[in-house]
């Protein structure tokens, strides 16, 4: 589709093509609602915030069906913000909570394909380089998102822990939105298809 809406026969056509995936509910800190739209641009996705409580990202940035193909984001509730601080503080304080996060959070670092994820297919090559290449800027170079966005792995057909011949893997992780705790973060995957 290249137009910003979809056309009546297209939404037809969409709606009677069976199941499909519609979309992802996502979480971001207090006061981090811009900060989580720049992510979503960063990830190739093309951000619409309309106001109101959530804020919705199009996987597909020539798309406009808000009921499909989207990503929506909203302020945590204020008791996951209070189940998130006092998990920051356990982290933080060190003892068995913060040494079993460490050990999971090292092995969602190393291992990527294992963490909980969701795949974003990038079908043209330059654009997908292109979208990794400005995560890392952005992790290393941004003030507000340095260290709260990385590329934590990409695996290509043939490298060490490559788990198919038909794609580039490439696994992203922040902190700034998560389909579950912030504080653990979210692993988005890109994938380039051959």
């Amino acid at each position: 589709m290249t137009t910003t809406t979809a056309t009546a026969t297209e939404q037809e056509a969409q709606a009677t093509t069976g199941r499909a995936l519609n979309h992802v509910e996502l979480v971001y800190r207090p006061g981090e609602r811009a900060l989580a739209a720049r992510v979503f641009e960063l990830l190739g996705c093309r951000p619409r915030d309309t106001g109101g409580t959530y804020l919705t990202s199009f996987i597909e940035p020539t798309e406009g069906d808000f009921c499909n193909n989207t990503v929506y984001a909203s302020e945590v509730t204020p008791e996951q913000w209070q189940l998130e601080c006092a998990l920051a503080d356990a982290l933080a304080a060190g003892g068995p909570v913060a040494e079993a996060a460490r050990g999971y959070l090292d092995r969602f670092h190393h291992e990527p394909q294992r963490s909980t994820h969701f795949g974003i297919r990038v079908p043209d090559r330059e654009r997908f380089d292109a979208i990794l290449a400005g995560l890392r800027d952005a992790g290393e170079h941004d003030p507000e998102l340095k260290g709260r966005v990385r590329v934590s792995g990409v695996f290509a057909p043939g490298d060490p822990g490559s788990l198919t011949e038909i794609m580039i893997q490439a696994f992203v992780h922040t902190d700034v939105v998560a389909a579950g705790l912030l504080t653990l973060g979210q692993h988005f995957e890109l994938q380039y298809q051959f």
